[in-house]
């Protein structure tokens, strides 16, 4: 019996214990509330803002070891090399230049690319993006000037996770020329394995079917969505819009702090227009390393 009392004893000062814990914890939380409450919204909108605020810049260079013009074997053996540099601000402006190298060119160095635009991600859970932007292409070589200037509009949806994604690309060229090219991706995020040090090893495929009623490349150089024309000087000229090519990737990303490096294979699936045939598919290997610079 004595055993008992004491039981309840105990029991009835551990639950008023943990009830005045309680009353503790909730003042602390009512007390943090309140704060944020009363204190000076502007001041608050204002720290939200600065964690937010970011300035990068990001610069890369990548190598194929063969070239193909919308999947198509144009019969020169070739490998290229593309590089650029980019700066990014939080509230959605980006500046950047790129250039293209191709090995049996002449000159070699083909094209410079300037690009500005803007884009932001919208959402509940910012998982929807969009960006408009503007390109002025410089050929090397001045006889290859068909195609000048375009204006370029995408938008994209992940998932919360950002383990798959859809994304719509829409481009109109002009200059000496017009044209326009769109193209549909879908992708995904499969993680691999997680290394030290905020280090990572990911999967990215990529699908990407890829429309166009002009004589201007449309593979991706980027993660970014830029495009680059190349040596239409030596390709007949299409006119009717069509699919023009589906294009598989598959590389393995390993992401050290800021550093980059994208190894991959990809497959392309040419779709023969009405004066082609015989279309092969075609294959090459893709090598990429990245560096981002936090300028904040």
């Amino acid at each position: 019996m004595k055993s008992k009392i004491f039981t309840l004893i105990v029991l009835f000062f551990s639950i008023a214990v943990l009830a005045q814990k309680n009353q503790e914890t909730d003042k602390e939380i009512d007390s943090i509330i309140e704060e944020l409450m009363f204190s000076d919204s502007e001041d608050l909108l204002e720290y939200i803002q600065q964690l937010n605020k970011y300035q990068v810049l990001y610069t890369s260079v990548g190598f194929t070891d063969k070239t193909y013009f919308l999947g198509r074997d144009l019969g020169l053996s070739q490998y290229s090399l593309t590089t650029q540099v980019f700066y990014e601000h939080s509230n959605g402006i980006f500046v950047g230049i790129s250039g293209a190298f191709y090995s049996e060119l002449d000159p070699k160095w083909d094209l410079t690319t300037l690009t500005g635009g803007y884009g932001n991600y919208f959402g509940k859970h910012k998982n929807f993006s969009y960006e408009l932007s503007y390109n002025r292409y410089i050929f090397s070589d001045t006889g290859s000037s068909d195609f000048e200037n375009s204006f370029d509009v995408s938008i994209s949806a992940e998932t919360k996770d950002n383990s798959f994604g859809i994304a719509a690309d829409a481009a109109y060229f002009f200059g000496g020329k017009q044209g326009f090219q769109n193209s549909f991706d879908v992708y995904g995020e499969i993680p691999l394995f997680k290394l030290k040090h905020n280090s990572k090893i990911t999967f990215n495929p990529l699908l990407t079917f890829q429309f166009g009623s002009e004589n201007i490349d449309t593979s991706r150089i980027d993660d970014l969505g830029i495009t680059i024309p190349i040596i239409d000087r030596i390709v007949t000229s299409f006119e009717k819009y069509d699919l023009r090519n589906i294009q598989l990737q598959l590389p393995v990303t390993l992401d050290i702090d800021n550093f980059q490096v994208e190894a991959g294979y990809n497959f392309n699936f040419p779709n023969a227009l009405e004066f082609e045939r015989n279309l092969d598919n075609s294959s090459f290997f893709n090598l990429r390393l990245s560096y981002m610079f936090d300028l904040k």
